[in-house]
């Protein structure tokens, strides 16, 4: 299944970590740390960016569409 930035940003807020919106990617920050996790691109995103995405964030795709 093939996910937006939009899809991504809502799961990862339902996560807690902070959402800094830019004008090409979006940047997510761990809210423990303040430290940048990952940066999530507008538009579909590529099957192998949302591997690495969700690899940075420590979550599986079944995790992520439960989430959704």
């Amino acid at each position: 299944m093939s996910y937006t930035a939009r899809q991504l940003v809502r799961a990862v807020k339902k996560l807690g970590f902070r959402v800094k919106e830019g004008s090409k990617h979006t940047l997510v920050y761990d809210p423990a740390t303040g430290r940048r996790i990952t940066t999530i691109p507008r538009g579909y995103i590529p099957k192998g960016t949302l591997k690495a995405i969700l690899k940075q964030l420590g979550l599986t795709e079944a995790q992520l569409k439960s989430l959704l």
